[in-house]
């Protein structure tokens, strides 16, 4: 394998840890680390903090993980679907951030490595290809973009080499339940998916696993771009129609009333489209902050959670807290733009009783759907300087001397009582 010994222009911490990702999936024995270094233009102490950082985030959302050989060398390991669904989406990122990477090393690597096979000439690569791409799109009624294109183009080079460097039909492409399977031959992308694999399984001489045709079609429903609009297929109709029953259900169990849906109904289409796919084949989804949304927005998490329920029913599938978060957030936002709310500025009174303080701001986080903005002052600041402009509350567990701060102090014990509840959720979400 040659290198470019060019100076490498300084990049960035994500193409670097892009550039380590598809590394890792150059078709190599193992990859070194002295060759991760000098593509990346790092020293080897930085070579080593990106691939922790690579190590992370792929065991986190594929269960991968990358294993060292002494001091020189890594090798991914993991299922070979969570192999494949993590290239899938190292790809596309490295075509966003990085595409002159896959010009310059990935694209050659795969040509190096199909060399020895009669068919992989310039006119594979340069018209084969592209005529596949294009009857899948027609077939499909879609229109792949520039870059879907080019991912294709790579993507079915990789499957085409790891097929073939098996040499003796072993190759399992990613191991499937019957669900899953059943769940891909009932989509239309399964006809298209099939084309494809038959002319590729000609060109290759018989020598893609038979997998790879339910492989190609979940490649496609992945690559599907989910926009609410009126396309006429059963697909797009059934999950307009449940989208439109689970901002119902949402706003039954909330009390409360979205002024226009038609935004709404758009966003949550293209979020819980594809999150239906990564539900049915376990693909995580990047949520760092779902751990604070949980913590800040319990009500209006636990809300939406009750919402989806029919939606799961529907699809069988079981959302995680991950994106459930995602469409909390989603409700919440639209709960603010729609009925022109703000979001309140709540001052917390403090003292010397930390863990009392904290489940009273959950307390009050629990009495809203709404977000709230909580800032702390210590009771004797209060009791000297009174409160900061712009409070809409002031809440507090400690008795406080009467003054005539405005607006009105509200003193907790916990629990807090059903009416008091209420008369905080009425502060909180008028207008």
């Amino acid at each position: 394998m040659s290198l470019d010994t060019a100076p490498v222009p300084e990049l960035s911490g994500q193409q670097r840890r892009c550039h380590v990702l598809l590394m890792l999936y150059a078709p190599l024995p193992a990859m070194q680390l002295e060759t991760i270094s000098q593509i990346n233009g790092t020293d080897l102490p930085t070579t080593r903090q990106d691939l922790a950082d690579v190590h992370r985030d792929i065991n986190r959302l594929h269960r991968l993980n990358i294993l060292e050989f002494g001091e020189s060398a890594c090798q991914l390991q993991g299922e070979q679907l969570d192999l494949r669904l993590c290239l899938f989406h190292g790809l596309r990122r490295a075509l966003r951030t990085s595409p002159a990477f896959i010009n310059q090393h990935f694209s050659p690597w795969l040509h190096q490595a199909l060399a020895p096979y009669r068919f992989a000439d310039s006119h594979f690569y340069e018209h084969e290809l592209n005529r596949l791409i294009s009857q899948c799109a027609a077939q499909l009624s879609r229109e792949f973009s520039e870059r879907d294109q080019t991912f294709l183009r790579v993507y079915l080079q990789y499957c085409l080499w790891q097929n073939l460097s098996q040499g003796d039909n072993s190759f399992e492409p990613a191991k499937l339940t019957d669900l899953q399977c059943q769940w891909l031959r009932e989509k239309p992308e399964f006809t298209a998916a099939s084309r494809l694999f038959t002319q590729l399984q000609h060109i290759s001489g018989g020598q893609l696993a038979e997998g790879e045709r339910d492989f190609f079609t979940l490649l496609l429903r992945l690559l599907k771009n989910h926009q609410y609009s009126s396309s006429g297929s059963s697909e797009d109709e059934q999950l307009t129609q449940q989208v439109a029953r689970l901002i119902a259900n949402f706003q039954e169990v909330a009390g409360m009333k979205f002024s226009s849906d038609e935004g709404l109904t758009r966003q949550l289409f293209a979020h819980l489209g594809p999150a239906i796919e990564r539900c049915h084949f376990a693909i995580g989804i990047d949520n760092l902050l779902q751990d604070e949304v949980t913590r800040m927005y319990p009500r209006l998490v636990r809300t939406t959670r009750e919402a989806l329920e029919d939606f799961q029913l529907e699809y069988q599938i079981r959302l995680s807290e991950e994106e459930v978060g995602l469409v909390a957030v989603t409700f919440g936002a639209w709960l603010m733009q729609g009925n022109a709310l703000h979001e309140k500025q709540i001052l917390l009174l403090t003292d010397d009783n930390p863990q009392l303080e904290e489940a009273v701001e959950q307390q009050i986080r629990e009495a809203t759907l709404l977000p709230l903005n909580i800032q702390y002052q210590t009771l004797a600041d209060f009791q000297q300087l009174g409160a900061p402009a712009g409070v809409a509350m002031i809440v507090t567990p400690y008795a406080t001397r009467i003054t005539d701060a405005d607006p009105l102090v509200i003193h907790t014990q916990l629990p807090l009582a059903k009416e008091q509840r209420k008369r905080i959720r009425s502060l909180l979400e008028a207008h």
